[in-house]
């Protein structure tokens, strides 16, 4: 479970509310490929110098590292229990500081935090302590090997902070080109030290979590040791100042050894020597004007407009980087080069289990396959299959169309003499097709299709006959709801069917051809997860197909906000503009219905891409939608109206072949099962919902806060902390709106930032409907619970400024 913490504001915790600090600091160690000897010794002086090219990679880490370099530094040697590796291993146990007093910058749901770098030494691996099946073993393949020490202050707070540390820490050195290509992870350990004080107190000791050789072990490990170290002061005992190894298997951390107090880590060797730095780095050049991970991410953001996650996902790694800006060079389109880089491409690397810069596929190649797809010359399932043959073999992928027969005529300057064909020889269908039925419009291209042998693209086929025939088609999707309802002699209300629609559409856009679908008929209190799903499949088959100019959902009014909302997070970048209205009185009882159908399609009409909401003769964004009384909705918390977004579930969505209904309404069902929503009140009773939570299924908690966050998080019954700790203890995610028109940021009243360290995730301004319809599109897209949850927590992130 993710555990937030607002960092660095932790000393404004009031001490009845939360009575214990955190301090952790780690030493981060990053192996370094081979050498023959790390450290030399002279035969005839006995000084001892360091190998050139180790010395060179410490010294651009430090730079890039903003530390001081120190003229000259004392030889050391490691004191400790140090576990020697057998005597062929080129091991002096030598240590070196070759500079201090940096720092680095690391983001933290949205928030800048600076980690102090104490000090960067050269050392040599000796032995790697492991753990497995419940023994503890020393691994000493990789002893001799050149290493970085790096030794933070206790900037740190939780877990995640030294998770996120040394995945930036794991960036640069890859960026630097410092440790082995491929070595990710495995090329960086830490030991964690981890205490408590009672606040404004400083800590009397340190619990040693020793050889954590995992980003995520790391941040489990300290977090699952903060736990421990506050259950036991809690209860009046003492920590004891020792070494602990994690147990993955167990999700604890286990007794290793004793430990002094804070040894000195390093004595001077005898006799004395000290190393020149300034001149053993004189005739070493250093690369200039290496751009760093976060200036990249920044000036891809700028330059390309791609979203904060596709750049963090494409700045991730050098080689990913360095491959999307040469395929955009080459002429592909950023957007669509990087939706495709993160999806399809990465899809095909992790299979293999390798880099981009280690497989067959070559920028110009799928810069090729991209331009294809820029221009309208091919679909993407043939795209899927060229890429897939371009990446297994490395071929050109213009010569692979003509070999794999998938060559497509995809310009409308090739398939126009096509549809005019098509079009002369079946006038009458034509004429159909230009009163408003769409059935011949399949007929037509599947007759272009079969002229051009299968190798037009189907959706500029449609186009291009559509515009021949000056065909502008709007479809009206009906779910039922007070906009088509029926009062009937004795009172009761049902929903009507779509023929009262019809009739409204016909006298208020007479020169418009509407076609009329039925999604079903309920009201509003009756919308059900397979409601949604026939929606969605409904609207993506209209857009899939290439028919729709524009489409009108007509639609309950007090459940509106959460349709739209969904509808949102999925359609918002379709090319199709999707537009939701609705009614709060009856066609027979007022003019409502007419006015705000006759405006949702005028907008469909008049508007080319994003969902929008027609209501009260004013247009609405789908998001943050709140129905003020009958007759009007608002839109809370936003500064401009949003309509469209580029956002990576849309993108997503948007790159499912065929939908299935049935499918959609499992996904969806599933996650209505697992998720459970609550609204604070005063007197709420936590514990009532720890017994709801106990003997369920549930995956995610919508918390609706009074406020910007503020909760109790006092030892009691009516606090919130016995919930988010039975929570976490299950593995439940806590997601945080306001019940007030509100940024909910976490950032202020000290209850808040406990909610924020118990797991909670404040979701910006999102209202409490937007983020439970985000909920169920992340439901949708998300390809296992890991990515279900960084969706989550990326939109979260993204709807907080």
């Amino acid at each position: 479970m993710t555990r937030f913490a607002c960092a660095g504001l932790y000393s404004f915790y009031l001490l009845e509310i939360f009575m214990y600090q955190s301090f952790v600091y780690i030493e981060a160690r990053i192996q370094l490929p081979p050498v023959d000897s790390v450290f030399r010794e002279d035969e005839k002086t006995h000084r001892i110098s360091v190998d050139s090219d180790v010395l060179k990679k410490v010294l651009i880490l430090s730079r890039a590292l903003g530390c001081t370099v120190p003229d000259l530094s004392d030889i050391e040697h490691i004191t400790g229990n140090i576990i020697k590796p057998e005597t062929e291993k080129n091991f002096t146990g030598y240590s070196i500081k070759i500079a201090e007093s940096g720092s680095m910058n690391i983001l933290f749901h949205s928030r800048q935090k600076s980690v102090c770098i104490e000090e960067v030494r050269i050392e040599e691996e000796a032995g790697r302590l492991t753990h497995a099946n419940g023994i503890a073993r020393m691994d000493f393949s990789c002893a001799g090997y050149p290493s970085m020490r790096i030794k933070t202050a206790p900037s740190f707070e939780l877990g995640e902070e030294v998770q996120i540390f040394l995945e930036e820490l794991r960036r640069l050195s890859q960026y630097l080109h410092l440790t082995a290509e491929g070595a990710g992870d495995s090329a960086i350990r830490c030991n964690a030290y981890v205490a408590l004080a009672s606040y404004p107190g400083k800590p009397d000791y340190y619990v040693k979590l020793r050889n954590l050789n995992s980003f995520n072990f790391a941040r489990k490990a300290v977090n699952e040791e903060l736990t421990r170290q506050e259950n036991m002061l809690s209860c009046g005992e003492e920590v004891p100042a020792q070494s602990r190894i994690w147990n993955e298997h167990k999700s604890c951390t286990e007794f290793y050894q004793g430990r002094t107090d804070l040894p000195t880590r390093f004595e001077k060797i005898n006799p004395c020597q000290t190393f020149n730095i300034e001149k053993a780095s004189q005739n070493i050049e250093l690369e200039e004007n290496v751009e760093l991970p976060e200036a990249r991410r920044q000036r891809l953001k700028k330059q390309y407009g791609v979203s904060r996650l596709r750049a963090e996902f494409l700045c991730d790694y050098k080689d990913r980087a360095d491959f999307f800006e040469n395929t955009v060079e080459l002429g592909a389109k950023p957007l669509n080069a990087a939706h495709w880089m993160a999806s399809e491409l990465t899809r095909l690397l992790n299979k293999k289990g390798i880099l981009v810069s280690q497989s067959r596929m070559k920028p110009e190649n799928f810069a090729f396959i991209i331009k294809k797809l820029d221009c309208g010359e091919m679909h993407s399932a043939t795209a899927k299959t060229l890429l897939r043959a371009t990446f297994e073999t490395g071929t050109n992928p213009e010569k692979l169309i003509k070999t794999l027969n998938i060559s497509e005529i995809g310009t409308e300057r090739e398939l126009l003499p096509y549809v005019k064909k098509v079009i002369s020889e079946n006038a009458e269908l034509c004429k159909t097709l230009k009163s408003g039925e769409m059935p011949p419009l399949e007929f037509l291209t599947g007759l272009v299709m079969k002229e051009t042998k299968g190798k037009a693209v189907p959706q500029i086929v449609k186009a291009l006959i559509k515009q021949e025939l000056n065909i502008s088609v709007i479809y009206m999707i009906t779910t039922g709801g007070a906009i088509s309802a029926v009062r009937h002699a004795d009172g009761t209300i049902t929903s009507g069917d779509s023929s009262a629609l019809k009739e409204i559409a016909g006298v208020v856009a007479p020169d418009i051809p509407v076609q009329i679908i039925s999604a079903g008929q309920y009201l509003s209190e009756e919308l059900e997860p397979a409601n949604w799903a026939e929606l969605i499949s409904e609207v993506a088959s209209r857009i899939n197909a290439g028919t729709a100019n524009g489409i009108v959902i007509t639609h309950g009014t007090y459940t509106l906000s959460y349709t739209a909302a969904l509808l949102f997070w999925l359609f918002s970048d379709a090319g199709v503009p999707v537009v939701l209205t609705a009614s709060s009185s009856l066609p027979s009882e007022s003019s409502e219905a007419a006015d705000n159908l006759q405006l949702a399609i005028k907008t469909a009409v008049e508007q080319k891409n994003g969902v929008y909401v027609a209501f009260g003769g004013k247009i609405l964004s789908p998001l943050n939608l709140h129905f003020d009384r009958p007759g009007s909705f608002c839109n809370w918390n936003l500064k401009d109206q949003l309509y469209t977004d580029t956002g990576p579930i849309a993108m997503q969505f948007s790159g499912i072949g065929e939908l299935d209904k049935e499918v959609i309404t499992r996904l969806l069902v599933e996650a209505s099962g697992k998720m459970f929503m609550c609204r604070l009140y005063p007197g709420f009773r936590s514990d009532l919902y720890k017994s709801i939570i106990a003997y369920s299924k549930v995956h995610s908690i919508f918390l609706e806060m009074y406020g910007i966050g503020s909760g109790n998080m006092k030892n009691s019954d009516f606090s919130l902390k016995p919930l988010l700790l039975s929570g976490n203890s299950k593995g439940i995610r806590f997601y945080c709106t306001s019940q007030q028109k509100i940024n909910l940021d976490f950032s202020q009243y000290v209850t808040a930032l406990n909610v924020w360290r118990e797991g909670a995730v404040p979701m910006g301004y999102l209202t409490t409907e937007s983020a439970v319809a985000l909920y169920f599109a992340c439901a949708i897209v998300a390809d296992g619970e890991a990515e279900f949850d960084e969706l989550m927590e990326t939109y979260a992130s993204l709807y907080s400024d």
